[in-house]
């Protein structure tokens, strides 16, 4: 199991996003440096398209390759994507991959809380909040966010930008592709595939694969509409 950089000092951090979830970001951070195990993070700041100050914190530039390219030159700096809508999830990934960051230079951040077998895999630019848990085989890709309670089945399979809310649950040998978002409360049966950028609402029962950019609801869920997509802003 990966959980980025090493423990023999302090990292500096800078989340791209805004109040909302970079501030679940930066108390996950604040509880792992309480904890005192494993690597320590300050923040050094934000990047964000629309505010001086998030959170107290500086917004060091805008969220552009050109001040991430300046950031990269201060050593010992990672990097962590809070930018998210459930609507603009696409975009936002595309944002992402258009800043250019080093993979090396992607935080992982989990919280002392959380149960995460040492048989999973995790990758890099994730967030893992408080009490969620991973079991054994289980694979968690790039910029992925796992919220408080959420629970992630043996041998799942979540793949980059995977987004699971809190206290929803997803089986065992389930595939999360691309992008897949799941809502609070909501539950995903064995075996079950949700395809690329798909949506489960809240509270949903999901028994049955979802195909790409489709968005299901409901106990056991059904297809409502496409999922529409809307221009990305960095006001999450």
């Amino acid at each position: 199991m990966s959980a980025g950089p090493g423990h023999d000092r302090t990292r500096k951090l800078v989340v791209i996003g805004g109040p909302g979830n970079g501030s679940l970001v930066w108390s996950t951070m604040l509880d792992i440096n309480r904890q005192g195990t494993g690597a320590r993070w300050q923040l050094a700041g934000f990047l964000n398209d629309f505010e001086s100050r998030v959170l107290d914190h500086p917004v060091l530039g805008p969220v552009t390759p050109e001040a991430v390219k300046t950031l990269l030159r201060e050593d010992d700096l990672y990097f962590l994507f809070a930018l998210f809508s459930p609507n603009n999830r696409q975009e936002f990934g595309d944002r992402l991959a258009a800043l250019g960051i080093p993979g090396e230079r992607l935080a992982t951040l989990i919280h002392p809380s959380a149960v995460v077998s040492e048989l999973a895999t995790i990758g890099s630019g994730v967030c893992i909040q408080p009490l969620a848990a991973v079991g054994p085989g289980a694979s968690v890709g790039d910029h992925v966010t796992l919220f408080s309670q959420s629970y992630v089945a043996h041998d799942a399979t979540l793949a980059d930008y995977s987004y699971v809310a809190n206290n929803a649950s997803v089986g065992a040998y389930v595939t999360l592709e691309t992008g897949a978002y799941i809502g609070t409360n909501s539950a995903i049966l064995e075996h079950v595939t949700i395809g690329a950028w798909g949506f489960v609402g809240m509270g949903s029962v999901v028994t049955r694969d979802v195909p790409a950019h489709s968005r299901v609801v409901g106990n056991p869920a059904r297809p409502i509409d496409p999922t529409t997509r809307k221009p990305a802003t960095g006001r999450t």
